[in-house]
């Protein structure tokens, strides 16, 4: 049987570099070697691989189709190799770094709020908060961490450990001049106008759970692509938005916003950390990891005295 020797990396770099500056003269000098010692490593390459991947004619090199679909892959390759080398050197620099992808709400409602603790108490640790639209995971970028939304399972992968966060309380929300205006004692919203998040609508689960009548068709509405835009506009007097636990407590608990229905819903969605499988987490990791779970548990427990306290009943889907 015959044995094919797999190309050298020196050869693939030299075909990689010809392919990208167009010129074997420009590859020489980028590997501070000859040009005839370029020229014998594409040789050595297109017999290995039984193929010619260059069309020497002129200055300028040209590639034949295998060359150009070679050099594709040889891109994204190379291209990778430098990206992890060039992640290894920064966590070197910087070991004491936590570095966290966090679901865009999450980050800038809650935890941003927070970090300042974590930090006052864990001196010498640097955390680094990357906010990104859920379950954008930026697979080909090295995070100790990950934070988003969804159902059970949604982002767990072959690469990615999940460990349930929480789940939070959604909650129908207006000004109280918006509620005396448009909503009867009866809990009667006709007139109401609703402001939905595209990317998270449980209104049709809300009503179904709770046993409030859906307005269905009735209602008048505007629609955003964010959370917090919704809740911005509910602020302004605009409508009524559900608001989440985790955004919107502190609007509720100082009366900025009321709940006219009374009643919230547990999500059927949970907030969730991933983290790589088969990493071992450094002391630092492991220790923001321990202080989020718990400062996330003290913030339920605060969730359900507000809640009682303006009579919020909590209805389980």
């Amino acid at each position: 049987m015959t044995m094919h020797l797999p190309p050298s990396l020196t050869a693939l770099r030299a075909f990689d570099l010809v392919a990208r500056l167009g010129t074997f003269t420009e590859a020489a000098r980028k590997l501070n070697v000859t040009r005839p010692a370029i020229s014998k490593q594409i040789k050595g390459l297109e017999e290995v691989l039984g193929c010619a991947l260059v069309i020497r004619s002129g200055p300028k090199v040209m590639l034949t189709d295998q060359g150009a679909e070679l050099a594709v892959g040889l891109h994204q390759a190379f291209d990778l190799i430098f990206a992890s080398t060039h992640r290894t050197i920064e966590n070197a620099r910087r070991p004491e770094t936590v570095r966290i992808l966090v679901e865009r709400d999450f980050a800038s409602s809650w935890l941003a709020e927070r970090i300042g603790a974590f930090l006052i108490g864990h001196q010498g640790i640097s955390i680094e908060i990357n906010a990104e639209r859920n379950g954008f995971l930026r697979q080909d970028e090295d995070f100790s961490f990950r934070i988003f939304y969804g159902p059970k399972g949604r982002f767990a992968s072959e690469n990615l450990v999940e460990e349930f966060l929480c789940d939070w309380i959604d909650i129908p929300l207006c000004t109280p001049d918006y509620e005396t205006q448009n909503i009867t004692a009866q809990g009667q919203c006709h007139n109401a106008h609703f402001l939905l998040d595209k990317n998270y609508d449980p209104w049709e689960t809300w009503f179904e759970k709770t046993g409030f009548d859906s307005f269905g068709s009735k209602a008048a509405y505007t629609s955003f692509n964010d959370t917090t835009l919704c809740l911005s506009a509910a602020l302004a007097g605009a409508g009524i938005t559900i608001g989440d636990s985790f955004l919107c407590l502190r609007a509720i608990e100082d009366g900025r916003l009321v709940a006219p229905f009374k009643t919230g819903l547990r999500s059927e969605e949970r907030y969730v950390i991933y983290y790589p499988k088969g990493r071992i987490l450094s002391k630092q990791e492991t220790e923001f990891q321990n202080w989020l779970i718990q400062t996330i548990k003290d913030y339920e427990q605060e969730v359900d005295q507000v809640l009682s306290k303006v009579g919020i009943k909590v209805v389980t889907s």
